[in-house]
């Protein structure tokens, strides 16, 4: 004769209920402190509008990051609370699975994160209210599934812990984070600029790569990006030094007005200004991430010539950088082709 299998236990089950309540508070505290204001800013710095609704699926990534933001700096407490919520979210990604307030349409990102948050208190609440029924209750999320009994296996910080904060904090910037790359990655483009008459090559050492150029041109360009490489001349026509790619991120680019991010903007993402140069250790990303990681469309402009047709307006960076002698076209004329492009053949 099999034994019945054993119920939780009443102190399992008021450990599960303080958990689900602290959670709650938590969810609450970061929508109230990182929701709302997080949303205007980034679209008031990305000269957008919040005017229509993103999707079910954005408004679950966007918390999601939210709750995976806590799941690798707080050990236990933040593995299992991060996999709880952020697979509960996951869950409601199935169309048979979303709770039915959250499949409409709503009026902007702002009120579809607002809808999302209460959903989730709700559901805790429910949780909350027979932790017995629903004790075997799963969720799965980055290949890690956790119960609702694992909650009775550790303590959730109320809010009047130190680590409540510190936990509230790296949420709330998962939460900026998620809120700028759905931005960006619906209205905004990283060009790649290339000369058509061929590669920059910037003169220089190998053991010098050219971080002070770069430095100086972000300071007064901080929408760019920069990579390099040592190439070694291949001969007749070509030229030893760094070979330089360069890339802009904007709201589309031609050859003239290069469309670029604010410099507010940028002061805000960027944490670098390229890699491992450290600018700005409260900005968002690294310009890695933001240029290559985020998934924003890119595209490549062939510039045919560094002269502007008559009637063409230039966008104020780009005249400011031919000014200064530091767009890649002006470092073609200054360098000319002896330093640029190597020696001619005859």
């Amino acid at each position: 004769m099999s034994k019945a299998v054993q119920g939780p236990t009443p102190p399992q089950i008021a450990q599960v209920q303080s958990n689900l309540k602290n959670m709650q508070a938590f969810n609450d505290y970061v929508y109230n402190q990182g929701g709302n204001s997080r949303i205007l800013n980034a679209y008031l710095l990305l000269s957008q509008k919040d005017d229509h609704d993103p999707g079910l699926a954005i408004g679950l990534n966007v918390l999601e990051g939210v709750f995976k933001a806590i799941g690798s700096m707080f050990g236990p407490v933040g593995m299992f609370a991060s996999n709880f919520l952020s697979g509960m979210l996951s869950w409601w990604a199935d169309s048979a699975n979303t709770p039915p307030n959250l499949n409409t349409t709503f009026a902007s990102l702002d009120i579809r994160i607002q809808q999302t948050s209460l959903q989730i208190d709700t559901q805790l609440a429910t949780y909350y209210q027979n932790v017995a029924d629903n004790w075997n209750v799963s969720f799965t999320f980055d290949g890690q599934t956790v119960t609702m009994a694992d909650l009775s296996t550790f303590q959730f910080p109320p809010e009047t812990d130190p680590d409540f904060e510190a936990m509230a904090a790296a949420a709330i910037l998962g939460m900026d984070q998620m809120i700028w790359t759905t931005v960006m990655v619906a209205k905004y483009v990283v060009t790649n600029w290339i000369l058509g008459s061929g590669p920059v090559i910037f003169p220089g050492r190998k053991d010098v790569p050219p971080v002070d150029w770069d430095e100086q041109f972000i300071a007064e360009h901080p929408a760019y990006y920069h990579t390099w490489s040592w190439h070694d001349s291949q001969g007749c026509g070509d030229a030893t030094g760094w070979l330089i790619n360069e890339y802009n991120i904007g709201t589309g680019a031609n050859i003239y007005l290069d469309g670029s991010m604010s410099d507010a903007a940028c002061a805000y993402l960027f944490i670098d200004s390229a890699d491992g140069v450290v600018i700005n250790q409260n900005g968002l990303f690294g310009r890695k991430t933001v240029f290559n990681n985020l998934g924003i469309q890119q595209t490549t402009l062939i510039v045919p010539s560094v002269s502007s047709p008559p009637g063409e307006k230039l966008s104020k960076a780009y005249l400011r950088a031919m000014a200064e002698g530091r767009t890649l076209g002006k470092l073609i004329e200054r360098e000319a082709d002896t330093r640029l492009r190597g020696p001619s053949c005859r």
